[in-house]
């Protein structure tokens, strides 16, 4: 399957998130859109948002500068369970006719941030002179539980190209391209993993390259999206109180 590859067609579902004032339209950072059935929900970095609070957003799903009604309002956000990260209510649907942006299904958002060492890349959105276009930073993602003192494993990516180091990669979404697995009789696939976040500690450095990321996992998109369409569970019924004696 090779290495990451910016005709992937996952990567359509990488969107500019953008604030709309008074002085015009200004990119706020990507958001990664995700379907299950109708429901569409987008998501992103809570910290990215919070400056913008009150302000209308809206998602791009034209790029080019020139592009008419290009943009699906945002409704509403919320933070998830994991701190930072922003779920994204839509005020419409994504149009049918959107040149640029395709949400990406539920089965190709990974449950497990842990990539087994496939080929991986984060991909964001930035401004070009032509309105906004992708960029892929191909990434090496390394495991560290701080020696022991962590209780759940950190993943932290470090770019290939040390140029790649200073990109604005918050609330990005982490992508790995996965070989065929001939045991599970399973395709090879292209699926979203976790979001990136600044990697505040500055501690650890696996690689020659910096620690551009830690990774948090897509855990709150399925919760969502899967808790939309699913019926609740049937509860147990209350047992009834039964008098008498009991016979021998």
């Amino acid at each position: 399957m090779g290495g990451p590859h910016s005709n992937a067609k996952e990567l359509r579902a990488v969107a500019p998130l953008i604030a709309i004032g008074a002085t015009g339209r200004h990119l706020v950072g990507t958001a990664l859109v995700v379907r299950n059935g109708a429901r569409v929900i987008a998501v992103s970095s809570a910290e990215l948002l919070r400056p913008f609070n009150g302000q209308p957003l809206a998602l791009v799903h034209r790029f080019a500068a020139d592009a008419k009604d290009s943009t699906t309002p945002v409704a509403a956000w919320g933070i998830g369970r994991y701190a930072g990260v922003a779920m994204i209510e839509l005020a419409a649907p994504i149009p049918p006719d959107a040149t640029d942006l395709e949400p990406l299904d539920i089965a190709s958002v990974c449950a497990s941030v842990d990539t087994r060492g496939a080929p991986t890349a984060i991909a964001f959105v930035g401004n070009s002179p032509t309105g906004f276009e992708r960029t892929l930073i191909p990434v090496h993602i390394d495991g560290d539980d701080a020696g022991g003192m962590l209780d759940r494993t950190m993943y932290l990516a470090s770019p290939h190209d040390r140029a790649h180091a200073a990109f604005p990669v918050e609330g990005a979404p982490v992508f790995t391209w996965f070989a065929p697995d001939v045991v599970l009789g399973r395709p090879s696939e292209v699926l979203a993993v976790a979001l990136a976040y600044p990697y505040r500690a500055k501690t650890a450095k696996p690689r020659d390259t910096p620690v551009i990321a830690e990774l948090v996992g897509l855990d709150d998109v399925g919760r969502v999206l899967l808790s939309a369409v699913e019926p609740p569970e049937p509860q147990p019924r209350e047992l009834a109180q039964v008098a008498g004696e009991i016979e021998k």
